[in-house]
């Protein structure tokens, strides 16, 4: 039996549509479907769900890092520069650039997305 699954992850959000057109402009994933409650990005290998809430509060301006998660997900970027330019407009952030840290063949950034949540992107390093 054929399995249509992909790796990925669910992140759950106030504002399912803003949260993904933040992923999808800084991690060039494509915004594939969205509708009352769900978003969709995803490639032929990962797919990336934002998940509407319901009931929860509101997100504040600018949001606070909600440091007790027990998952951060992470994303490949092409550009922590651009990323980190790109994430402002649409209401996350980056860390600074000289808090970035190498490891295993990549450089990456801790950040917030606009709805506060601890995630990191990584890029190629050199």
């Amino acid at each position: 039996m054929p399995i249509n699954a992909r790796l990925g992850a669910v992140i759950f959000a106030t504002d399912h549509r803003r949260l993904a057109d933040f992923y999808a402009a800084v991690t060039d994933l494509p915004l594939r479907s969205v509708d009352d409650a769900i978003a969709v990005l995803h490639t032929e290998t990962f797919e990336l769900v934002i998940h509407k809430l319901l009931g929860e509060p509101e997100v504040s301006n600018p949001p606070i890092p909600r440091r007790d998660s027990y998952i951060k997900p992470f994303f490949p970027v092409a550009s922590l520069a651009s990323a980190r330019e790109i994430a402002v407009v649409f209401g996350g952030r980056l860390e600074p650039a000289d808090k970035e840290w190498s490891a295993r063949g990549f450089r990456a950034s801790e950040a917030i997305d606009p709805e506060g949540n601890i995630i990191q992107f990584r890029e190629d390093a050199p």
